[in-house]
């Protein structure tokens, strides 16, 4: 199988093989490198749990509740220790960023395990595919006011005719208006980790 068969399982396989990319990045302290993986695998697996827990969970859960809970506590688990892994600085302390990129794969293979053992159709199950070779949104959501908005103008400004992607912590009213002053078209829509995503681009 591979991540273009459309299944759960090769999701598992690609987002298994991004791990390796980025611990593989850590370990030669490439930090650009790093954090660009970093960015494209948590995009990567918030896209599939978002699909189990829209789709998936919701077909199984009326004949299997308690197994469902246990896998919905381990989608709570893999948000945590993205979110650790996301505000960590892997140049200061590089051994325990690895280490916790050991840890994520595990809890993934353990996940994914459990997932098979409970769903026969887990391994064919047709899925959109993960957009992880696309440039990730970035994340904005540990920083305190105003420097989201700060930060979003210092990338317009660097890549003007660029379209943008950020991840906020919730829908930003306020930011609208200063970006139709300054000439953007913008669209958003919460996402399934909690957040809100918004695309800007030149009007």
């Amino acid at each position: 199988m591979n991540e273009r068969d459309g299944s759960l399982h090769a999701q598992h396989e690609q987002i298994d093989r991004m791990i390796v990319e980025v611990v593989d990045a850590g370990r030669r302290h490439r930090w650009p490198e790093y954090r660009r993986l970093f960015g494209a695998l948590r995009e990567g697996i918030t896209q599939h749990m978002a699909f189990e827990e829209e789709v998936v969970f919701p077909s199984l859960e009326p004949r299997a509740p308690a197994p469902i809970g246990a896998l919905r506590e381990q989608h709570a688990q893999l948000r945590r220790q993205l979110e650790m892994l996301g505000a960590a600085a892997p140049e200061l302390d590089p051994d325990g960023c690895v280490a916790e990129l050991h840890e994520l794969a595990a809890l993934l293979i353990r996940h994914h395990a459990a997932e098979v053992a409970l769903d026969p159709h887990y391994a064919t199950r047709p899925t959109p595919p993960l957009r992880m070779d696309e440039e990730p949104p970035i994340d904005l959501r540990g920083l305190q006011p105003p420097e989201p908005i700060v930060r979003i103008f210092q990338e317009l400004e660097r890549n003007p005719g660029t379209p943008l992607r950020v991840i906020l912590p919730h829908e930003p009213l306020p930011l609208y208006g200063l970006l139709q002053e300054r000439g953007y078209a913008y669209s958003g829509a919460p996402r399934a980790d909690g957040g809100f995503e918004v695309l800007i681009e030149r009007a």
